[in-house]
């Protein structure tokens, strides 16, 4: 049998000779301890999981259906020249032939599904060492088609591997530029700013250790929310910003002023304030946006009894409680699941007590297909587009040897730049190794956790959510229940309703069989006015209902194909585009 080291990622072959469990040497650690022989590795064949008692590895079995996503490669052309055409867009554009032939374009005929006809295009072949990994087709229409089933990566990504710093752009004309200006150390995003997923960057993460950043991206809203998403990346000590004056993108700028005073730009790029200082001219599209736009609302999550007393925005602390057993943890499972579906907030978990992990895979994976998790309800493709979009999308630290509130934060801010998260899900607040100072009451110590929770969520931009549990609970008058927990019941301190975003109260009747969410704090009056919404909870997938009156009202649907409720705005590759500006001459 075939399994996997989560600790190494390691694949290794064993022998298995029976159904129970079964005791070997350690695939990971026992060729290098003079007990090579001893068996400290137990295998479950039942199950298909093992453990290392010396080294703590956790095993599975190796299954080829999950491992990294397979991607095409293009098939490479001979083709080196461009038309006349192309050559004088090129030449109008501030590029010329020495650079075209650096990085390889060329013209070449293509079918394009935006004119529904074949045309002539520019190439922009992508390369990974010597490897043709993606090529980016451009029309005379500014039309884009990426390869099909092609792997994303970053334009020029051979020049990380031998350059200190990176500038990174927003498509290849602007890389071009700045090439053109005598800097090879340029890359840009495959997709410009209109791509939701960022997996080019998640899956070359490592090529940016240790390397200053330049940004340079386009001088519009698309553009500075890439900017920002970079910055929450890499971390505002390690970047700079390349402003371009009046010009919407490096392009334009080369047109206007040329590559001598481009040069300049990049030796006067902008470092960011310093912390804790803020520089109001660094804020002046944010203000004039506020200005013109007015405060907006957060994002909904399709329940319209929800969403008429909250929404959500990133940058937030949220704090739910409620009586054991009443749904707090399904709940926020089920919000942060919607909000990851519906505008790609991926989710990073800190939740002990849904361990293992295959309880917790099992209850997320039926709120995203809608049916028990069951085989006999659940078909086995509906089991893969669940375990996948899990992979992908949501991920979970157990730190079992440190659980202090300092490593599990670290753990997070790792999702962020590894895996790009913007929730973070706390489950529950007990379950955290608290090192309180001796001199520190417990509402003190509470106090500097929650102050350091909302500065994570600040700096990182990511929703944090906090699942804690009331203390004791008194009983109805007429002893059939417990009474509804407010926020100021939390164990240990006030605080939790003092310094949260969002405080909210999950309420389960169990005569009845409805859900109270009792929303008693929302910080800013543009993200919800708080207030009660009955639901019903759904026992066979997870899901919570508004319609609690009609049965058949449920929804069972598959939400991963793209139901009309929910929509995802995840796609796996964008793979054509357009721009009407622009439009080139060949």
């Amino acid at each position: 049998m075939k399994i996997l080291s989560l600790n190494t990622k390691k694949i290794y072959d064993i022998e298995i000779s029976k159904q129970g469990e079964n005791q070997m040497p350690c695939p990971d650690c026992s060729q290098d301890r003079k007990k090579s022989k001893a068996k400290p590795f137990s295998f479950n064949y039942t199950n298909k999981v093992g453990y290392c008692n010396h080294c703590l590895s956790r095993f599975v079995e190796y299954n080829t259906k999950f491992t990294k996503k397979e991607y095409k490669l293009p098939e490479p052309k001979n083709e080196t020249k461009l038309t006349d055409g192309a050559l004088k867009f090129f030449e109008g554009r501030g590029i010329f032939q020495e650079t075209i032939k650096k990085m390889g374009i060329y013209s070449d005929t293509q079918f394009m599904p935006q004119l529904e006809k074949e045309t002539g295009v520019i190439c922009f072949p992508y390369y990974l060492d010597k490897t043709l990994i993606n090529i980016k087709h451009r029309s005379k229409e500014k039309y884009f088609k990426l390869e099909k089933d092609a792997e994303l990566i970053f334009y020029n990504i051979n020049c990380l591997k031998n350059n200190d710093c990176v500038i990174i752009t927003e498509g290849e004309m602007d890389c071009l530029s700045y090439i053109q200006a005598g800097f090879e150390n340029c890359i840009s995003v495959p997709n410009g700013a209109s791509g939701t997923t960022m997996e080019f960057l998640d899956n070359y993460i490592d090529l940016f250790e240790n390397k200053s950043i330049y940004i340079s991206v386009d001088n519009d809203l698309k553009g500075y929310e890439l900017r920002n998403e970079l910055l929450r990346r890499f971390g505002h000590e390690r970047c700079k910003i390349i402003e371009l004056e009046d010009c919407k993108d490096a392009n334009e700028y080369i047109i206007k002023y040329g590559v001598n005073e481009l040069r300049n730009r990049y030796d006067n790029a902008k470092e960011l304030p310093v912390k804790g200082i803020i520089d109001i001219t660094d804020n002046y599209d944010d203000c004039y946006n506020l200005f013109i736009n007015g405060l907006q609302k957060g994002k909904t999550i399709g329940i319209s009894e929800v969403d008429d007393i909250i929404t959500w925005e990133l940058g937030r602390v949220a704090v739910v409680t409620g009586i054991p057993g009443h749904g707090k943890s399904e709940f926020v499972d089920y919000v942060a699941i919607k909000l990851c579906l519906m505008y790609c907030w991926k989710i990073g978990y800190f939740s002990p007590e849904n361990y293992p992990f295959k309880y917790h895979f099992s209850k997320l994976s039926k709120k995203l297909v809608g049916k028990s998790f069951d085989a006999k309800y659940m078909s086995n493709a509906d089991f893969e587009e669940s375990y996948n979009y899990i992979k992908d999308n949501i991920s979970f630290i157990y730190p079992e040897d440190d659980m202090s509130f300092e490593n599990i934060l670290s753990k997070a801010t790792y999702l962020v730049k590894r895996h790009g998260i913007k929730q973070f899900i706390i489950d529950p607040y007990n379950k955290i190794e608290h090192k309180r100072d001796k001199s520190e009451s417990e509402t003190e110590y509470i106090s500097r956790f929650l102050d350091s929770c909302v500065t994570f969520a600040k700096k990182y931009q990511v929703l944090l959510w906090i699942v804690a549990h009331p203390r004791k609970m008194n009983r109805k008058k007429d002893d059939t229940a417990f009474e509804i927990p407010g926020l100021y019941d939390i164990n240990g301190s006030s605080n939790f309703y003092n310094k949260c975003d969002y405080g909210l109260v999950v309420y389960r009747n169990y005569q009845d069989k409805n859900v109270q969410v009792l929303v008693p704090k929302v910080k800013f009056n543009h993200l919800g006015v708080g207030g009660s919404a009955l639901l019903k909870y759904n026992d066979l997938n997870g899901r919570y209902e508004y319609n609690f009156y009609d049965k058949e009202q449920f929804d069972y649907r598959n939400w991963l194909r793209n139901s009309e409720e929910i929509k995802p705005v995840i796609q796996e590759n964008i793979n054509f585009y357009c721009d009407n500006n622009d439009k080139v001459p060949f």
